[in-house]
């Protein structure tokens, strides 16, 4: 009977493993994973009205501004205003959600330096900095700043399900 027993012991405990192998796989649709960075980031630029052009930028030219360290960045996607405006779109999909993290880090500290930056620059841009969304769920993390942040907002969410 007591091999009997370990064996049904085995079996459990190898198939809560599968559950929890399964559930968490699961939960990858809605961690940030199978987020499009493109159409994410075009969503946002069409679906927002901006005062200022926004213009694509690589992830080269981005790094300038962000310091993105050591963060796994498998995809990204930038705009960036003419600097008339403190308007942009930041998309970032991680090799983790660590790195997801470091990057929404990235994204907050981005925010703050404009505010320092745009104060005695161009003072009326501080309301939209203010509000600017700086969004992660899982393995991706996003910035919008513009004049609409609820529609950022929903934009975003509707985008990372």
């Amino acid at each position: 009977m007591k091999g009997s027993a370990g064996r049904v012991i085995r079996r459990i405990a190898a198939a809560a493993g599968i559950a929890v192998m399964m559930a968490s796989m699961a939960g990858c649709g809605g961690s940030g994973a199978n987020v499009n960075a493109q159409e994410l980031a075009d969503a946002l630029k069409t679906g927002i009205a901006y005062k200022d052009d926004l213009s694509p930028i690589d992830l080269d030219t981005a790094a300038m501004f962000y310091s993105f360290g050591d963060t796994d960045i498998t995809e990204a996607v930038f705009y960036e205003s003419s600097g008339a405006t403190a308007e942009e779109i930041a998309v970032i999909k991680c090799g983790s959600e660590a790195d997801a993290g470091k990057a929404e880090d990235v994204l907050r500290n981005r925010v703050s330096e404009q505010i320092e930056s745009y104060k005695d620059y161009v003072p009326a841009e501080l309301e939209k900095l203010n509000a600017a969304v700086v969004y992660r769920k899982g393995s991706c993390a996003v910035l919008s700043v513009s004049d609409e942040p609820d529609k950022a907002r929903e934009i975003i969410t509707s985008h990372m399900k």
